[in-house]
């Protein structure tokens, strides 16, 4: 199998998207409020980063409530239609910047809070680990990361995929994703702190956890 690339698949998924059809579904996300952001609130984040931000669904959910959020994407496809979403609701001068999470070019320790959403587990094992001590190194000391994962369905497993060495799916349109269990997602976040651990209504496991190791907490 040839060298895997997250871009030329990410890049692909998100051309073939429509902005018009993706403008409605962003309506919803504007101030929209969730456990997830009161949480932030009360933990005194004002900066975020939005990582791996699709069409800027979360980064809207983050604007509308008052936070300062960059975000980024490996795809140039999404960050245009993140720029243009965003501008529709008033938010045209927010900074998105193309960039892979296993890579995003930030400073150390730049946000608050860093955030992302349904992508650690459409990377390898390895990569996953890597994104994570990415998303810490950008993340301010006493800062916060969320990350959530999707709940493995039947019909992940049923869609023609290849198993790869690490127990990630290869699917034959090109998407990785990883099917995690609980204790495999305990196992990444053992250096750090979770303050918080939810499943909700769609299914998506949500977890905040402190930048910092835990022996330093």
């Amino acid at each position: 199998m040839r060298e895997y690339s997250y871009s030329e698949y990410w890049e692909k998924c998100w051309n073939s998207e429509n902005l018009d059809e993706l403008l409605k579904y962003l309506s919803g996300w504007n101030g929209s409020r969730s456990e997830e952001i009161d949480i932030l609130k009360n933990y005194g984040v004002k900066n975020v980063c939005d990582v791996a931000c699709g069409f800027g669904a979360h980064t809207l959910a983050l604007l509308s409530n008052g936070f300062t959020v960059e975000a980024s994407d490996i795809s140039p496809k999404a960050v245009e239609l993140t720029t243009a979403g965003l501008k529709e609701f008033g938010y045209g001068d927010v900074r998105v910047r193309i960039a892979g999470i296993l890579d995003t070019g930030y400073e150390d320790e730049s946000f608050d809070a860093v955030t992302a959403y349904s992508v650690v587990d459409h990377l390898t094992r390895k990569d996953a680990e890597k994104a994570i001590r990415e998303l810490m190194r950008i993340a301010k000391k006493g800062g916060l990361v969320l990350l959530s994962f999707d709940t493995p369905q039947n019909e992940d497993f049923s869609t023609p995929h290849k198993t790869l060495e690490d127990g990630s799916l290869l699917y034959e349109d090109g998407m990785i994703f990883h099917p995690y269990e609980d204790d495999e997602i305990n196992d990444l976040m053992k250096e750090y702190c979770v303050i918080y651990h939810k499943t909700n209504q769609k299914g998506n496991r949500i977890y905040i956890v402190g930048s910092d190791p835990v022996n330093k907490m």
